[in-house]
């Protein structure tokens, strides 16, 4: 990737600053990932970038995967003072979200905010294919909340946060059956299609219309899950864990029909318990301290089952999105492929006459 020029802030007493480079996160810079750079969080993006650089020889092969996840990191005098890592949300490759943004913690804060503002606008810059892009943080943020919204993020959803301790939940009650009314189910590729319908009609319509989700993208997000099936034969309630990638931990999801809402409860408290002690099956990397669930704002039931059950509301999260407008740049050469394409369709009986090109405008 060529690197991309930024200008640091100028103090009164320095003077002309080198360029902030921006370039891929490459093997060799993974000895410069300080502490105070990432925190805790080394093996995460040692994972993610092996397997990053794995996957591009793959989806060379194999064209249909999912676009490897983008690294990248911000310069100064060759100290790395920030990385960001973006994630496809989905095979296509139109929606991608910002998934970590990290700023060195020594920087001023007019320097991290230049470097945080350069890496966001960079790598929408490069995504490959994206239509939409999709941010989270916490409604308190004060650096990253305005840069985002200055990058052209807006405000779509609010959600409270809420830690679940499974520990905390050996003693909460279990149940042999399912509730009255409804058959369980574990798990199977096989209902991707009643997850997405699911999906779709919990899903805000404007967050839905930008997700583009398939089947096939929660087919391969879905680790492992409970679902509860009416007895007209639809999904009414889906408990799962969804890996937004395979070196990322996964993320504890409930997911309710506005039409079975009465599941919370008892009845919904008995089945995600059965979620978590099956946790050990879908693999090693299920057995983290914390899980945490979202609800949105505005959904006082759900709330208030969650606040029953014990959990801790860690705080309001929002979820910023922008859409990518792409200038069309061979507008005339368009026009010509599609006279080309129209006019033996003309040429048939009663067929419209072909039009002139020499009234097409440049």
């Amino acid at each position: 990737m060529t690197p991309v020029q930024d200008m640091l802030p100028q103090g009164p007493a320095t003077g002309h600053q080198p360029p902030l480079k921006l370039r891929s996160l490459a093997l060799a810079d993974l000895g410069s990932l300080t502490g105070d750079l990432i925190g805790e969080d080394r093996a995460l993006w040692s994972h993610v970038l092996l397997a990053t650089m794995r996957d591009r020889w793959l989806r060379r092969l194999l064209p249909g995967r999912q676009p490897a996840p983008l690294l990248l990191s911000a310069r100064h005098n060759g100290a790395i003072q920030g990385l960001v890592m973006a994630l496809a949300d989905n095979r296509s490759g139109s929606c991608w979200s910002l998934h970590k943004l990290c700023l060195a913690e020594p920087l001023p804060w007019e320097s991290r905010r230049t470097v945080a503002l350069a890496l966001v606008r960079h790598v929408i810059a490069v995504a490959p294919k994206a239509r939409c892009w999709f941010a989270r943080c916490w409604s308190t943020d004060s650096l990253r909340l305005p840069l985002l919204r200055e990058a052209g993020f807006q405000p779509l959803l609010q959600q409270s946060i809420w830690r679940l301790d499974p520990a905390a939940t050996t003693s909460w009650p279990r149940t042999a059956t399912a509730p009255a009314g409804y058959r369980r189910l574990l798990w199977d590729r096989s209902q991707a299609p009643a997850l997405l319908h699911l999906d779709n009609a919990t899903t805000p319509t404007q967050l839905r219309h930008l997700l583009e989700s398939s089947s096939s993208d929660l087919r391969q997000a879905t680790v492992g899950g409970v679902l509860l099936e009416s007895h007209r034969g639809e999904l009414a309630a889906a408990l799962r864990f969804q890996r937004l990638h395979p070196q990322l931990p996964p993320r504890l999801s409930v997911v309710v029909h506005p039409g079975h809402e009465h599941l919370y409860g008892p009845p919904l408290q008995a089945e995600l318990a059965r979620l978590l002690d099956l946790a050990p099956r879908f693999g090693p990397r299920m057995n983290v301290k914390d899980w945490c669930l979202r609800c949105d704002q505005g959904q006082s039931r759900r709330q208030q089952w969650l606040t029953a059950l014990g959990l801790d509301c860690l705080g309001e999260e929002l979820l910023l999105a922008r859409s990518i407008w792409r200038r069309q740049m061979h507008p005339a050469r368009s026009r010509v492929r599609h006279w080309l394409q129209e006019a033996p369709r003309q040429l048939a009986p009663r067929g419209r006459p072909i039009p002139d090109m020499s009234s097409a405008h440049g």
